[in-house]
């Protein structure tokens, strides 16, 4: 069965504590409870007797809209003025929630003002490590200006070149395939494994292990509810506690197999252009020239390749290559004066024209 549990509330005005929830005004001033009062228990509960029981619990305290007094939940009018009931400005529960929204209120005042005052101090911070965020830039900036774009003076110390042609050959090749390709001509053909189809081969019964949470008992604790009049109620909450139970079932299980496909492979000879060799020249000098040896019967052309390639010298010494369009390694001769600009070991530019 609940109890009933004497509250106790302290006066704001003249800092008498512990006053009983169940007198009205205080002991030591005789000012009234207000709207500021909450009610809070001691340590040691003190249970009020059944018959003083009977009268609490059953509705919260009433504030009055003129002098701000709590009232019981059936007073007709104010203790402290007379006012009449009907001109109620709330109740006690409602009193706690405006006192929470302003607490909140000032904690969010103090959190800003805090936030304020870190800000500050961070901008401060920011002052005291601004040393330390120049030196940083300026490392930055070093590196940066070491990877640059940079110029040289220098001069044609080689030219190169490379020329490739590939040649295909028309010749008779053996494959195989599930169909025949026009112009193919068969010389076997036999039964093969084409692909697996994935099939039920039968069920097998498995043990599996599972689990589910059972009841074991109760949990009992004690709860007490702010009855908003000077007292508290007492009563016990029983929660269900669970375990963990495992058990085992069995559990028909689908066995698949692989079963092959058959299907007819054929194995033929066919006529094809195949890569048969490639005719390549190479050289440094001045006339780049491709391979005019002459075609056998069944051979054609399959491409062309070519590669030019300029070396340097700057007048410190390092050497470059880059390569380039023919064009361009014609115009330029071996000794030849240039000016070249180099970003991270490669030539960008050569007498201002951008080498991609």
């Amino acid at each position: 069965m609940d109890k009933i549990v004497q509250g106790y509330w302290d006066c704001p005005y003249c800092g008498n504590k512990g006053i009983s929830g169940l007198n009205k005004r205080c002991t030591a001033c005789g000012h009234p409870q207000d709207e500021g009062t909450k009610f809070y228990m001691k340590e040691k509960k003190e249970y009020l007797d059944k018959e003083k029981a009977r009268e609490y619990g059953k509705g919260a305290d009433w504030t009055c809209s003129y002098c701000g007094s709590l009232n019981r939940y059936d007073a007709k009018v104010c203790v402290g003025c007379g006012a009449d009931r009907e001109e109620s400005s709330g109740d006690y529960y409602e009193n706690i929630e405006n006192q929470k929204k302003e607490a909140e209120e000032k904690k969010r005042e103090e959190q800003q003002l805090t936030g304020n005052q870190e800000s500050k101090k961070e901008q401060g911070g920011i002052m005291k490590r601004l040393p330390l965020i120049i030196g940083l830039a300026l490392l930055v900036a070093i590196i940066a200006f070491s990877c640059r774009s940079k110029g040289y003076a220098a001069s044609v110390s080689e030219k190169s070149w490379e020329r490739s042609i590939s040649v295909e050959a028309y010749q008779t090749v053996k494959e195989s395939d599930w169909n025949v390709p026009e112009g193919g001509r068969v010389y076997d053909e036999k039964e093969e494994i084409h692909h697996y189809d994935t099939v039920l081969s039968h069920y097998e019964t498995v043990e599996v292990e599972k689990s589910r949470k059972v009841e074991d008992g109760y949990d009992t604790h004690t709860e007490y509810i702010d009855n908003g009049d000077g007292t508290f109620t007492e009563h016990e909450v029983q929660t269900p506690r669970y375990k963990t139970e495992y058990y085992t079932v069995e559990e028909e299980r689908p066995v698949y197999k692989q079963v092959p496909q058959f299907s007819t492979k054929y194995y033929y000879e066919i006529e094809k252009w195949i890569p048969a060799r490639t005719l390549d020249t190479s050289g440094d000098d001045e006339v780049p020239y491709w391979d005019e040896s002459k075609l056998l019967e069944n051979e054609r052309e399959a491409g062309r390749n070519e590669i030019y390639i300029l070396m340097f010298r700057t007048d410190k010494g390092k050497e470059y290559s880059v390569e380039v369009e023919q064009d361009f390694w014609d115009s330029l001769e071996v000794g030849e004066k240039v000016d070249l600009v180099v970003q991270y070991g490669e030539i960008k530019e050569i007498n201002g024209t951008i080498i991609n």
